[in-house]
C-alpha cells in the first residue's frame, strides 16, 4: 500500500519496496519504514506487469484530472477516489467480498503471499531468491515457514530422477548406454 510510481523502474523492470502504509485511529493513513532494513528490497517484475502499471498510471492521472481542484495529486499507486492514500484495510475488505461473491475457496489477502511463495517453490526457484523477494532477512526463515512445500519439491525431484533413470519400461536401453 506504500508503493509509489517512483518506486517502479520501467527500464530495469523492478519495483523498489521502501515504505509501508499504515492506519491508526486519530492519526489516519500514514507512511512508515518497513519492519526491518532487509524488508526494503528491489524485486523484478514481468513485462505484463510493467505494461499494466503504465496503463494504470495513465488511467489514474486521467481520473484525478477530472476532479480539478478537488483532486489530490499523489504518487501513490493505491488511492481513494480523490487521490488520497488508501486505507490499508480497504484491499483486505474488498478481497474478502470478492472471494465470497465469486464462491472461491477462502483465502485471506495475506494468504496470497503464501500462495506466491508456494508456487515459486513448486517451480523450483531457489530459496535464497524467494526469501529476498518476500523480505525475509534470512533464507532459513523461508525454509522454516515452507518446509512442507520443500518436501513436496524434494519428492518431485526424486520422481523426476526416477523417470530419467528408468525411462519407458517397454523400451530397451540403447546399446551405447
Amino acid at each position: 500500500m506504500g508503493l509509489e510510481f517512483k518506486d517502479i523502474d520501467y527500464e530495469k523492470k523492478t519495483i523498489s519496496i521502501s515504505r509501508t502504509s499504515q492506519y491508526l485511529p486519530g492519526k489516519g493513513v500514514f507512511t512508515k519504514e518497513p519492519k526491518t532494513e532487509l524488508s526494503k528490497r528491489i524485486i523484478a517484475i514481468p513485462d505484463t506487469i510493467i505494461a499494466l502499471l503504465k496503463d494504470y498510471k495513465l488511467h489514474q492521472e486521467n481520473e484525478i484530472s477530472k476532479l480539478g481542484n478537488l483532486g489530490k495529486h499523489t504518487d501513490r499507486l493505491f488511492i481513494t477516489w480523490d487521490g488520497s492514500p488508501m486505507n490499508p484495510d480497504t484491499v483486505t475488505d474488498w478481497f474478502a467480498k470478492f472471494i465470497k461473491k465469486h464462491h472461491l475457496p477462502h483465502i485471506t489477502f495475506h494468504g496470497l503471499r503464501h500462495t506466491n511463495v508456494s508456487l515459486l517453490i513448486a517451480d523450483g526457484v531457489d530459496v535464497r531468491t524467494i526469501a529476498s523477494r518476500v523480505g525475509h532477512a534470512n533464507p532459513t526463515t523461508t525454509l522454516n515457514l515452507y518446509s512442507h512445500m520443500l518436501r513436496k519439491s524434494d519428492q518431485m525431484a526424486a520422481d523426476s530422477l526416477e523417470k530419467r533413470i528408468m525411462g519407458d519400461k517397454n523400451k530397451l536401453p540403447d546399446k551405447e548406454s
